[in-house]
């Protein structure tokens, strides 16, 4: 899967990369230099390997790149990030994406857009200066992408839970059917009797209803080593491609239970060991639904 992040200069795409995949902190962002070119990383999600091409905003990159429209070929994603806080460069920022959309309608495969309207944050910018320049801004971007079917979402690396459930929407809809397993399990924590974190083997958060659990779109560090330790002994020792850990404490009557599903899917619930038949039965329905949820991922490998 291929996203490609377009913008000028200082419209945040490598911060948003960074707090979102990288578990960076917004103070570590501002020591980024000005991207060159473009670059390329990697991250896995779901057993997919995602490319994000950060393409560099300042002009001298812009014209070359956009010399070589080749490295835009095959993007999936294209997600426009438009400086809510530097409106002076609405009209540079509108010319440079009608040359990237060109770009782009020269290729067979044409990518879903999602463009971010980001730096929506009052962080030492008023707030309706921030309104006003949001207003400003779709006024001059939105007729760029009037044939596009875009979509749009307001952000910033202020709110990395929204900015996080942003991506993880756009990488699940690369899943058929997955979207509506993921509702179902977001229901389902909002009222159960106990704290669950779905994740993929790989540390990337799913659903949760833990505080502060994680970073952006990743775990904790230590919650990922973990999984990954879990991983490997459903591998090594018990050889299968699905397991359920179980650990419990008498001292306290709580539970921790860790269901791995398909090698792919990681199911943590901590829970006390006297629990009510409806939370009992909420459990059941979870894990059977991420049960389906971890095939259905399995099967468009499979059929890739």
């Amino acid at each position: 899967m291929k996203i490609s992040l377009v913008g000028l200069s200082g419209a945040g795409k490598t911060s948003i990369y960074a707090t979102t995949f990288a578990s960076k902190t917004i103070k570590d962002t501002q020591q980024f230099a000005p991207t060159v070119m473009y670059e390329v990383r990697s991250h896995p999600y779901l057993g997919l390997n995602v490319s994000f091409f950060d393409f560099g905003g300042q002009e001298q990159y812009r014209d070359d790149y956009l010399k070589k429209p080749e490295v835009f070929k095959q993007t999936d994603v294209l997600i426009p990030i438009i400086d809510l806080h530097d409106p002076e460069k609405f009209d540079d920022v509108s010319k440079y994406l009608q040359k990237v959309l060109k770009t782009m309608k020269s290729f067979e495969k044409q990518p879903r857009v999602v463009i971010f309207y980001h730096k929506y944050d009052s962080q030492g910018f008023p707030r309706e200066q921030l309104e006003a320049n949001l207003t400003q801004a779709r006024k001059k971007i939105a007729p760029v992408f009037k044939e596009w079917n875009a979509e749009e979402k307001l952000t910033s690396i202020y709110e990395q839970e929204k900015l996080a459930m942003i991506f993880r929407d756009i990488l699940v809809a690369y899943y058929k059917d997955l979207e509506k397993h993921v509702k179902n399990a977001e229901n389902i924590l909002k009222n159960i009797d106990a704290k669950v974190i779905i994740s993929d083997i790989s540390g990337n958060v799913i659903v949760h209803n833990v505080f502060g659990v994680s970073a952006g779109l990743q775990l904790q560090a230590d919650l990922r080593d973990f999984i990954s330790s879990c991983n490997t002994i459903r591998g090594n020792f018990f050889n299968t491609d699905s397991v359920t850990f179980i650990g419990s404490s008498k001292e306290t009557e709580k539970e921790f239970e860790i269901n791995i599903f398909k090698y792919i899917l990681a199911v943590l619930i901590m829970r006390s060991q006297k629990i009510s038949p409806k939370t009992r039965g909420q459990i059941d329905q979870l894990l059977t639904d991420m049960a389906l949820f971890a095939d259905l991922v399995v099967r468009t490998h499979e059929e890739e």
